[in-house]
């Protein structure tokens, strides 16, 4: 957020920075009027740094708006960033300022926050640094601040609140506030930006109720003479050379007459809509975050709403009401359809009516010296007055140059307190390293232990693991051989096989050249059987024959016998009957077959005689030479084993 120039009080700030109106503050003339804020170096180095982003190594009029601003956060216990610009804060307060609003009221006597029994343990530890003229350096207090191990930009912040009067050392009171301090943020208390009264010690705490130099508001006519006279001239000049600048300037701005607002009215109606529906609250006022989208909605920097915002918050108090609200967008319509820029300073036409009848302060305001010309001594006072102002500018500009120097001694030994505390922190991790580094040369030199004891181990398992080899080379070897003969028995095993298969093969065919000579065999059987048969038969025909010869010899020797005792007349009957009966035994003997009641007859009585008794069939042995059946018997499933032999003396035609 941008502040506007309007603001009386800021105004009149900006005036004792830049009394030429350049539109720049240097840096040592922004320090020398911060400083009077009394926060500490360090927050006053972050709100330069937030007042001058860009670092040009000045303040405009706006950045030092800001600045004012954040002194007024920090003074009221805000963090120093932007996001506490939102707030609303008083105004800032600045000891011995030539402003005429600051006359600030006495404190009340409040107790000292550090109790007494810490108070006694400070003390202990204070006379244990062993003081100098009851003052400890800061060489001596670092080590107790450091040993706490909170963070270098607290314990420098504590620093800057304990030390009171800036000597740059601690007496024991001062000691007592940084201790108090140091506990209570280890404590996770946050350490103040400003040293509150409970804080300070009775012994740094102001007697005077009146800051030095302050004077208070001039009045609105000249004070009766006796008044003037009675003030004497030389604490004028004390109240100069502290102040810095006293002129009868500062007045109360009258009443303005009435003069018609610029906002017209149709459009305030519409500004009035607006304002009702983004007062979501209903508090009669719109914060920035409220609004934010509805500026932003123009088109417009960011920059120059920060400045209408500024223009319109005429009492700095972070919101707007229904009038300003209507104001700033009526600046805003002015530049989005006109390019109207808004004005650095409200004209009286742009103030609300609601806040004219209020008493604002005027820094351009002046009451010429023509006002006093009536009264002497006060012309005298003034002439006095200009001379001292003079001399209290080449004062102030001496002062300024020392502030400089001393400003860059101190960037300088602040720097080298840097580098410092850069090699101390470098030093600690080097130190850090080297333990660590020292830590691991131990935990190496174990592991190297362990090694060689493993290296050991294997070494002797590789030793028994040489001997198990060797032995198992030798088991190869007589493996080997075992194995090598094997194969030998193996081979000589396989060679006997082959000639057993050969054997086996010849025998084979031995057995299908039996089997053929047995079936050739068994044919000549069968032929020999069927002779026999034929034989047989032939011979009961023969057998038959016979008889029926020796029946007719037996006729023939009846006859015979009765041709010796009778007559010969019958001898003619026999011989023909005996010739037909050898007629009848050829006709028969022509066909063997044709009776075969006859062929049969008596055939057992024939059968006695073997017709082959005089020959043997089997005379010649086929298989004299070689037997092929020596091993085994071929006739072991003989078909003709079960059956029994022929009886000789039974036909095998017997019915």
């Amino acid at each position: 957020l941008q502040f506007s120039t309007g603001n009386p009080l800021y105004e009149t700030y900006y005036k004792q920075v830049d009394p030429t109106y350049t539109g720049r503050v240097g840096a040592s003339e922004a320090a020398l009027f911060l400083k009077k804020s009394g926060l500490s170096d360090i927050i006053l180095g972050k709100i330069w740094d937030l007042a001058d982003p860009e670092c040009k190594g000045y303040l405009d009029k706006q950045g030092f708006y800001l600045a004012l601003r954040l002194v007024a956060c920090a003074q009221n216990g805000h963090d120093v960033n932007l996001s506490s610009l939102n707030l609303t804060v008083p105004p800032p307060k600045f000891h011995d300022t030539s402003s005429p609003l600051l006359i600030t009221p006495p404190p009340t006597e409040t107790h000292w926050a550090v109790r007494v029994e810490e108070k006694a343990k400070f003390d202990g530890i204070f006379e244990s640094l062993l003081p100098v003229n009851g003052l400890l350096s800061g060489d001596k207090v670092k080590p107790v601040l450091m040993n706490s191990k909170l963070p270098l930009d607290i314990l420098g912040r504590v620093w800057d609140l304990s030390d009171i009067d800036k000597d740059g050392h601690l007496d024991k009171d001062e000691f007592a506030v940084a201790m108090h301090l140091v506990y209570r943020a280890l404590e996770k208390e946050p350490v103040p930006s400003l040293l509150p009264p409970s804080l300070i010690p009775p012994s740094k705490r102001k007697k005077t109720p009146v800051f030095p130099g302050a004077v208070p508001v001039l009045p609105a006519s000249p004070p009766p003479k006796d008044s003037l006279r009675s003030t004497p001239s030389h604490g004028s000049v004390n109240s100069l050379n502290s102040t810095g600048s006293l002129s009868p300037k500062h007045s109360i701005k009258q009443t303005q007459p009435s003069v018609n607002w610029v906002v017209p009215m149709s459009e305030k109606v519409r500004y009035d809509e607006i304002f009702l529906k983004t007062d979501t609250d209903l508090d009669g006022f719109v914060s920035g975050q409220e609004v934010k989208d509805i500026f932003m909605h123009s088109g417009l920097s960011q920059n120059l709403l920060a400045h209408i915002w500024a223009l319109a918050d005429t009492r700095q108090m972070g919101k707007l009401s229904k009038d300003q609200f209507a104001l700033a967008m009526y600046l805003i319509q002015q530049k989005v359809s006109k390019g109207i820029d808004p004005p650095q300073v409200l004209s009286p036409d742009m103030i609300p009516p609601t806040e004219r009848n209020t008493p604002i302060q005027d820094s351009s305001s002046s009451v010429g010296s023509g006002e006093f010309t009536g009264v002497k001594e006060l012309d005298d006072i003034s002439q006095e007055i200009a001379q001292l102002q003079r001399e209290k500018y080449s004062l102030e500009q001496d002062i300024r140059e020392k502030e400089e120097s001393i400003r860059q001694k101190t960037n300088e030994v602040q720097e080298l307190q840097n580098d410092l505390d850069r090699e101390t922190s470098n030093l600690q991790e080097l130190e850090a390293q080297k333990q660590d580094a020292q830590d691991r040369l131990d935990e190496m030199d174990q592991q190297k232990a362990k090694l060689k004891d493993m290296l050991n181990d294997v070494r002797q398992k590789c030793q028994e693991e040489t001997q198990v080899i060797s032995s198992l080379k030798m088991q190869i070897q007589s493996q080997e051989s075992d194995l090598k003969s094997q194969e030998d028995d193996l081979n000589r095993a396989k060679a006997e096989l082959n000639r057993l298969q050969q054997e086996e093969t010849q025998l084979e065919q031995s057995i299908q050249a039996g089997k053929v000579q047995l079936e050739t065999i068994i044919k000549s059987l069968k032929s020999t059987q069927e002779e026999i048969n034929q034989a047989r038969s032939k011979l009961s025909q023969l057998q038959e024959s016979h008889q029926e010869v020796n029946k007719s010899i037996e006729e023939y020797n009846e006859t015979l016998n009765g041709i010796h005792g009778g007559s010969l007349t019958n001898l003619a009957d026999i011989s023909e009957g005996l010739g037909q009966t050898e007629r009848s035994n050829y006709g028969a003997m022509d066909d063997p077959f044709k009776n075969k009641a006859l062929m049969f007859t008596n055939n057992t009585q024939e059968l006695h005689t073997d017709p082959f008794q005089s020959e043997d069939p089997f005379k010649s042995d086929p298989f004299k030479g070689a037997d092929p059946f020596k091993g085994s018997d071929p006739f072991q499933h003989d078909p003709f084993a079960e059956q029994p032999p022929a009886p000789a003396g039974n036909s095998p035609f017997d019915d």
